[in-house]
């Protein structure tokens, strides 16, 4: 199918569980999808070295502009239906995540893959990026190792108590600490900058979030993650190549 408009109304996180699908799907057809993603994300960037991406469209956000989220996400599929057909998009989809599955397949099955010849998941950074991160990195640690700390997620019930990061990182021999949200605000630079930071970082310590995902899709050992939400959370969003990680679902 040529001209694929995706609407995907979800957290930066479930962005990297869809990029398999946009992969295999190119691999498939030939042909690069397109994307509507949070409107709170076009400073994130995360989409735009994306290969397998042409055009970026920007969304509301089903669950904080509308009066609840069923009305949300209804809302916006009938309105991004109605601009793919006016547009002349060829497809819509709105992949949803509401069934037991692992996100990576659901992701997959909306784009009419049944079977991925990989369920990797990446991201893609730029040589700027790269430099940038390098900057950032060398004027708060210098030449350190550094360990890489989330703390806050925006969910409750994800995030990790205050100052448990540093601890855990600092017990392992790493007394340096790059943490988001206070050596670096989430805002101040793209998201693909951060990941650039996480990859450099010596070890981790981060809650169920965007960077949990980001070090799988960079191939990086998780030292510790926290999956406050249990263990049905993990399986739903688990990584589908081997990796390197320490689940933690009580502190």
């Amino acid at each position: 199918m040529k001209d694929l408009l995706i609407l995907y109304p979800h957290g930066l996180g479930d962005c990297i569980l869809l990029t398999p699908a946009i992969r295999e799907f190119y691999y498939k057809t030939g042909n690069k999808v397109h994307i509507a993603t949070l409107e709170r994300f076009r400073t994130a960037k995360f989409f735009e070295n994306n290969p397998y991406v042409d055009k970026i469209f920007y969304t509301k956000d089903a669950w904080h502009d509308y009066p609840n989220s069923q009305v949300g996400f209804f809302s916006l599929k009938e309105e991004w239906k109605q601009f793919a057909k006016d547009n002349g998009f060829s497809g819509f989809v709105m992949p949803m995540h509401s069934e037991p599955i692992n996100k990576i397949v659901l992701n997959c099955q909306h784009l009419g893959i049944t079977k991925a010849s990989s369920y990797k998941t990446e991201v893609y950074t730029s040589k700027q990026d790269a430099e940038r991160a390098k900057e950032l990195v060398s004027s708060l640690v210098s030449d350190s190792n550094y360990g890489f700390v989330q703390t806050t997620t925006g969910v409750p019930s994800k995030d990790l108590p205050q100052g448990y990061g540093r601890k855990y990182l600092n017990d392992m021999g790493i007394e340096s600490v790059i943490e988001i949200g206070k050596e670096i605000n989430f805002l101040d630079e793209n998201i693909n900058v951060q990941f650039e930071i996480l990859r450099t970082a010596a070890a981790v310590c981060i809650p169920d979030s965007v960077f949990y995902h980001a070090c799988h899709a960079m191939d990086k050992k998780v030292d510790f993650a926290y999956f406050g939400r249990g263990p049905g959370v993990y399986e739903r969003v688990r990584p589908l190549h081997e990796v390197q990680e320490r689940i933690v679902y009580k502190l």
